[in-house]
C-alpha cells in the first residue's frame, strides 16, 4: 500500500499485535510464501503478483475507491481507518485458518449450516465473534466476504459499542502494540464485564438477514454524521462498511446500537424460456 500514517500503524499492529511477519512492497515475492495480501488501488496488480509465491489458501484484500470491484477476495472502501483494516485482516486470517483446517471434502456439514432457519448468539469476545462469523458465512453465496464482514461488524460492536473505545484510541493502541492489553483490561472492569453483542439471524426465501445489537449507549448515526461526520465514529461508517463487504440492505435501528444487514440468496431452481423463475428457500 502507499506510504501513509494508516499503513505504518497497520504494519506495526500486524507485527506486534497479531504476530505476523509483514512484508512491504516488492520484498514479499522473495521473502517466503505469502498468506495474506493487502493492497490499495495504486498497487492492485500486486495481488496477482503474490499468487506466484502463494501459501496454501492465500487470501487477498483490496482497499479501493472504485465502484466496480474484482481481483480480490474481499474489499474495503479507500477511507477505511487502520482499526477497521486490522479487524478485516484478523477476520481474513481466521477464515483462512478455518479453510486450512477443514477436511478435504469442504462440503461436509455444509447442508446443516445452510438449513439453519433462525437463531441467536450472545458474544463477548472477538474469538467468539470469529467462530460465529465463519459458521454463518458458510450459509451464504460468498462465505469469505460474509464471514469477514460479519466479523468486522461484531468486532466493532465489541470494541467501540460495548467497551466504548473511539477509533483514535484504537489506532494509538495498535501503533503502540498494547491494544490487546487495553481490551482485556477494560473488558474486566465492572462497568463492561457483563456486556454482550447479540447476533440474530433469519433465513427467508431469498434473504438471509443479520441483526447485530451491542450493549453500548448508541447514537443516532445518520443525524450525527450529517451534523459532524467525525462524531458518528464507527457507527457513522458502519453502513458503508457493510455494503463494501457485499451486504445488501443495511440499516441502523433503535438508538443506533443495532444494525441490520442482509445477504441476497440465490434462486435454487431456475427454468428456461419464458417460464417464471421459482424462488425456493434453501
Amino acid at each position: 500500500m502507499s506510504d501513509s500514517n494508516r499503513t505504518r500503524v497497520l504494519s506495526r499492529a500486524l507485527a506486534k499485535g497479531l504476530g505476523m511477519t509483514v512484508y512491504l512492497g516488492p520484498t514479499m515475492d522473495q521473502e517466503g510464501p505469502v498468506a495474506l495480501v493487502v493492497a490499495d488501488d495504486a498497487h492492485a496488480a500486486r495481488i496477482a503478483d503474490a499468487r506466484k509465491n502463494a501459501a496454501p489458501k492465500q487470501c487477498s484484500l483490496l482497499v479501493t475507491g472504485n465502484a466496480r470491484r474484482s481481483g480480490a477476495d474481499i474489499f474495503l472502501d479507500h477511507d477505511a481507518d487502520a482499526g477497521t483494516l486490522a479487524n478485516a485482516i484478523d477476520g481474513l486470517r481466521a477464515y483462512r485458518a478455518q479453510e486450512l483446517a477443514i477436511p478435504a471434502d469442504s462440503e461436509i456439514g455444509l447442508g446443516a449450516t445452510q438449513s439453519l432457519a433462525a437463531g441467536e448468539f450472545s458474544i463477548q469476545t472477538r474469538e467468539q465473534a470469529s467462530d460465529v462469523a465463519i459458521l454463518l458465512g458458510r450459509a451464504t453465496p460468498r462465505p469469505c466476504a460474509t464471514a469477514v464482514g460479519l466479523y468486522v461488524l461484531l468486532a466493532n460492536a465489541i470494541e467501540h459499542g460495548n467497551l466504548g473505545f473511539d477509533p483514535a484510541e484504537k489506532a494509538k493502541g495498535l501503533a503502540e502494540g498494547n491494544w490487546e492489553r487495553k481490551l482485556s483490561k477494560r473488558m474486566a472492569e465492572s462497568l463492561y464485564e457483563d456486556r454482550r453483542v447479540k447476533l440474530r439471524f433469519q433465513r427467508g426465501g431469498r434473504i438471509l438477514s443479520f441483526i447485530i445489537q451491542d450493549d453500548g449507549e448508541g447514537i443516532d448515526a445518520e443525524t450525527a454524521e450529517m451534523a459532524d461526520p467525525s462524531r458518528a465514529g464507527y457507527r457513522g461508517k458502519g453502513i458503508k462498511l457493510a455494503k463494501s463487504m457485499g451486504f445488501g440492505q443495511v440499516n441502523y435501528l433503535g438508538v443506533g446500537n443495532t444494525v441490520e444487514a442482509a445477504v441476497l440468496l440465490p434462486q435454487s431452481v431456475e427454468t428456461t424460456g419464458s417460464a417464471p423463475r421459482a424462488a425456493i428457500a434453501r
